[in-house]
């Protein structure tokens, strides 16, 4: 599973401008789902994160989102993404409603 997740990142990275963070994303994470980006795409479009899961899909993935840009926000662990429910759920979902159709962010 972590060469698939592995893979599909390397594709998105390949395909364009594709944004991936997360914890310790930048040198491969705990899981190594990431490890080798960094080497291969610019340094700067890899990146790592506080370990704030809230920060991660609310304050940065949703705005990455919301400029029209692909987020790969990386949260290491199931059971962190709990938190993160309330950026997802009452921020990204209404972009379109709030902005008249204009603006869309999909993560």
């Amino acid at each position: 599973m972590f060469q698939a997740i592995n893979n599909a990142m390397d594709i998105g990275l390949g395909e364009g401008p594709t944004l991936p963070f997360g914890e310790d994303v930048g040198f491969g994470g705990v899981f190594c789902c990431s490890i080798n980006l960094t080497d291969k795409y610019v340094k700067d479009w890899v990146f790592g994160t506080p370990l704030c899961e809230q920060s991660i899909a609310g304050s940065a993935g949703t705005r990455v989102a919301n400029a029209g840009e692909t987020a790969i926000a990386e949260i290491q662990f199931a059971n962190y993404i709990f938190p993160a429910f309330d950026h997802i759920i009452n921020e990204a979902a209404k972009f379109r409603y709030r902005s008249e159709g204009i603006s869309t962010a999909v993560l």
